[in-house]
């Protein structure tokens, strides 16, 4: 379960991201403040960074004042305990959040994992023995955050396959690191996302085994924007209005990638010749229950939570609440 302790250490993460990104001044008048913070992977928040730089946002009359965190936990932590408003983190982080009491609702979506564009694998070094599912046991897995959905996919793959999902050890190490924790075998194989899965192959050391995210379902919701309730519940104009904007965003940019690259480059810090080529995240553009069900329901299966849930439980309808 989050220890909401960390609240007062994400506040003054926070504090120092809002103040590299924010110019002082900037709060426009009349605007609906909301202060919110994505990871600092940020291939799942085109659609976010694309609307914040573009003026959406301030067109929807939203003054948003978005920061960085090092990772969902700290999110989710900040946003239960007052600091945030809204936060982004991997939907499985959320699942496990709102499985053990923390009062959160989901807003609007992040990314949809697509098994017909995979944009994330398992990738070894290029003269590794493994070459399928019945190579991993006794393999040591990097993945990014111990609750991420790669490690649920793993789970699944392996067990699809007649294998114990204790076959493999896994490891928490920042997407960075995680190729030279290959070069140094300290790791046998390691789950990369877009656009660094995309750099790590066109090296030519590395290969990609199996897209495993596709284990979890055909389509799935990779991550999310979230709320406490209560604040949602009190901000429904607010909430309606930003997740209006992430999703016509998300609709825009996901049909305008080639058009987009060097913007896009520069918002999320990867050259221009990787963003070109790499298999982008799409982004969500409505909270559909059958790609949530699936995330929850797996995250039951591997004691993420104590009992599965219904999608509905977790989405925010400003409509009806």
């Amino acid at each position: 379960m989050l220890r909401l302790s960390r609240a007062a250490f994400a506040h003054s993460v926070l504090l120092s991201a809002l103040a590299a990104v924010v110019p002082r001044g900037a709060r426009a008048q009349g605007l609906i403040p909301i202060r919110a913070t994505i990871t600092p992977i940020y291939y799942d928040a085109v659609p976010i960074l694309y609307a914040q730089r573009t003026g959406m946002f301030v067109k929807a009359g939203i003054d948003l004042q978005l920061g960085r965190l090092p990772n969902g936990a700290a999110i989710t932590a900040a946003v239960a305990g007052g600091n945030l408003d809204v936060g982004k983190s991997s939907f499985p982080t959320l699942v496990s959040a709102f499985g053990h009491g923390v009062p959160i609702t989901v807003i609007a979506p992040g990314a949809v994992y697509d098994a017909k564009s995979p944009n994330s694998a398992l990738i070894v070094a290029k003269d590794s023995a493994i070459q399928s599912v019945a190579d991993l046991n006794g393999k040591v897995i990097a993945v990014n955050d111990l609750t991420s959905p790669n490690r649920l996919a793993i789970n699944q793959w392996l067990e699809q396959h007649g294998q114990s999902k204790d076959a493999v050890k896994y490891v928490e190490i920042t997407m960075s690191a995680m190729t030279p924790a290959l070069d140094d075998h300290r790791v046998d194989g390691a789950m990369l996302t877009a656009p660094i899965m995309d750099e790590a192959l066109a090296t030519g050391k590395y290969r990609a085994v199996a897209p495993v995210m596709s284990f979890i379902a055909p389509r799935s919701l990779f991550s999310a924007y979230f709320a406490i309730r209560d604040w949602a519940e009190g901000h429904k104009d607010a909430v309606k209005r930003f997740a209006d904007v992430v999703v016509a965003s998300a609709a825009y940019t996901n049909a305008h990638h080639t058009e987009l690259t060097a913007l896009i480059a520069e918002l999320v810090g990867f050259p221009p010749a990787t963003i070109a080529r790499m298999t982008w995240p799409v982004g969500g553009t409505a909270l559909v229950v059958a790609e949530i069900q699936p995330v929850i329901d797996i995250a039951a299966k591997y004691g993420y939570v104590a009992k599965r849930f219904a999608a509905r439980e977790m989405i925010f309808d400003p409509k009806k609440a």
